[in-house]
């Protein structure tokens, strides 16, 4: 039964690789060139043109929410930065969020659900979206659904110069209006999507190219902590290293006692919840939502992406049921939820929750079309697929793939890499990039009385192997180096927890690696040009060696153990060929190619004492 097992998930890994080959991205994309610079990363100048903001401005129109009957022509993400017309009234920097708080004194039964807070927005091209304010108690965190004046609007403007803005009460209170000028000085960079050119990869609006280096931090209840505390112990380390993303348990029915940084004080709650199981309407904490609020605002401020893993559905995680709520329940929470978040540009993913089908109308699929409908600003929505061969990512309610290697391993082989470049390679539909969410050897190997009991052990090697390997697929990942507690389960423990502050941490070795393949990525590759291309090899174990190309521009081949591999070149002039020891991240030159004909090249690694990484480019 095992052998059968094995062949079958062989024989499938040589049928995706052989279906994988290099798509013919660089014919038709405008940022490539001529001029081939290994070490630029980011698109040439005509990649942002008008013609990229129009096409975009187009399919986020057709997302927009509306109503209320007011004029809403769409979100548009990819203004022209360069210049800022002359404005007056508060600067708000492009991406970032503008607020406003305004007060009710009517007398409500239910001041979440009685009164909706109406506003336009209209921008220096004469533009308008509609959108919801939200009601916010006293405005400091406290207040309930029968006390409290405060409303609040947030919107992110995405054109420089003059805004204006007008606001209703839909029961005839008399509303007001204003204006704000949208500057380029403190701009942020952006909501991320599908890159427009090789929607394989992420980008900022859709035009500027981004690696996501990303950790999946689990602590919930730390949300309750100082913030003083886990913004310089926790966040700042992070951003120091070069993250800018990262997957959190954070969003909306919060769960999970005990998680929390134990080097820090004490969670002044120690299982936040937004509010109480089937009763959505009722009793939002509005203090929960100020604290999770303080955090999403920091990391935006400096351009951390979110993905909001555990996200509307708190049924699986011992909170609140997505499907505990009636229908204008749900209605009413995507669109509290939207209101108050939607304007934040680091939001890199609404999701339902862990490990679901991708097709269920009641739960994962309905929060997707009610985020469709009540989302202007057109964030990225997902589901977590623990099965990626048979996904629903195809969907228009979805707009990128949260996969794992789950559905590609056994026990004994649940740790490996190529189980991470199926997943990857499995999660792919055309125009919608991947995400691996979870894999088994980028995070759960920290479960160590897990490992111990049924899995057996997980090696360094297997972390840094299966990164690369969700790299040359085409995809992302996050991984993570917490601490196990046995009497507690997936508890967060304080710096010494994190990946990198001591160099005696067991995970600072994967740290070290993930920094490398990111380097890689970064300086010597021009990686948003490139796709899987698996089939350009021959002679190798295709669960040993994978490719990422540009076909007949750039190479990048991973060869675990330094595994020698036959390589399909295009003819041309190639400079010199660079291996890179993917434990240590040195590089090693070696001949000059010069021209090459086109055919298969043989290739040898310096070494079978490590795992090599080739780079060939002209």
């Amino acid at each position: 039964m095992q052998a059968a097992q094995t062949f079958f998930y062989v024989t499938l890994l040589f049928f995706i690789a052989a279906c994988a080959g290099p798509d013919p991205v660089s014919n038709g994309d405008p940022s490539s060139s001529d001029d081939f610079d290994p070490d630029r990363t980011e698109p040439d100048a005509d990649a942002d043109g008008d013609n990229d903001a129009d096409a975009d401005s187009d399919a986020d129109a057709d997302s927009d929410a509306d109503t209320d009957g007011d004029t809403d022509t769409g979100f548009d993400p990819t203004p022209d930065t360069e210049t800022t017309p002359p404005c007056e009234g508060e600067s708000v920097g492009l991406y970032r969020v503008f607020e406003r708080s305004v007060e009710n004194d009517h007398g409500y039964a239910n001041r979440f659900t009685d009164v909706d807070l109406q506003v336009t927005y209209r921008g220096p091209s004469g533009r308008e979206v509609a959108f919801r304010g939200f009601f916010d108690g006293d405005g400091n965190g406290g207040g309930n659904a029968t006390s409290g004046n405060t409303w609040k609007m947030r919107f992110m403007p995405d054109e420089p110069g003059q805004w204006a803005y007008s606001w209703r009460w839909s029961d005839g209170t008399a509303g007001g209006e204003g204006t704000f000028c949208a500057v380029s000085a403190g701009a942020g960079r952006g909501i991320l999507r599908a890159y427009e050119n090789n929607p394989r990869w992420f980008a900022y609006n859709g035009t500027e190219p981004v690696w996501l280096k990303s950790y999946y931090d689990t602590s919930v209840s730390a949300l309750a902590q100082p913030f003083d505390w886990v913004s310089q112990n926790v966040y700042q380390t992070l951003l120091d290293r070069g993250y800018n993303h990262l997957q959190v348990n954070w969003l909306f029915p919060l769960c999970c006692d005990h998680l929390y940084f134990h080097d820090g004080d004490e969670p002044s709650i120690s299982s936040p919840q937004l509010y109480e199981d089937g009763e959505v309407t009722t009793t939002m904490n509005l203090a929960v939502w100020q604290m999770l609020e303080e955090r999403v605002a920091w990391l935006n401020d400096r351009d951390m992406g979110l993905h909001m893993f555990v996200g509307f559905n708190g049924g699986r995680n011992g909170g609140p049921d997505w499907k505990s709520l009636s229908d204008a329940e749900q209605e009413f929470y995507v669109r509290y939820a939207v209101a108050r978040l939607g304007a934040f540009a680091n939001i890199a993913g609404w999701n339902y929750v862990w490990e679901v089908d991708g097709d269920d109308a009641d739960g994962e699929l309905e929060l997707a079309r009610l985020l469709a409908e009540y989302d202007v600003f057109n964030h990225l929505r997902t589901y977590e697929d623990e099965t990626p061969g048979d996904n629903q990512f195809d969907r228009s309610e979805y707009t990128f793939a949260a996969v794992e290697n789950h559905g590609f391993s056994e026990k004994t082989d649940w740790n490996e890499a190529w189980t991470h470049h199926l997943g990857a390679l499995a999660g792919y539909e055309e125009g919608k990039p991947v995400y691996m969410a979870e894999g088994n050897a980028l995070w759960r190997w920290y479960w160590k009385i897990k490992l111990d009991a049924d899995y057996g052990g997980v090696t360094v090697d297997d972390g840094r192997r299966s990164a690369w390997a969700v790299a040359t697929a085409g995809a992302s990942f996050n991984w993570n180096g917490h601490t196990p507690q046995p009497d507690v389960g997936m508890v967060v423990r304080g710096p010494e927890g994190l990946p990198f502050f001591d160099d005696d941490n067991p995970y600072e070795p994967l740290a070290d690696a993930i920094d490398i393949l990111a380097g890689v990525m970064n300086n010597n590759v021009v990686f948003f040009r490139m796709t899987p291309a698996d089939s350009l090899l021959s002679g190798v174990d295709s669960r040993r060696v994978w490719c990422l190309a540009e076909a007949g521009r750039q190479y990048l081949v991973f060869a675990t153990g330094g595994d020698p591999f036959n390589l399909q070149v295009a003819a041309g002039q190639y400079g010199n060929i660079r291996w890179i020891d993917a434990k240590t991240g040195e590089m090693t030159d070696a001949d000059h190619v010069g021209q090459v004909s086109a055919g298969p090249r043989s290739f040898v690694p310096p070494s079978t004492t490590t795992d090599w990484v080739l780079i060939l480019t002209p």
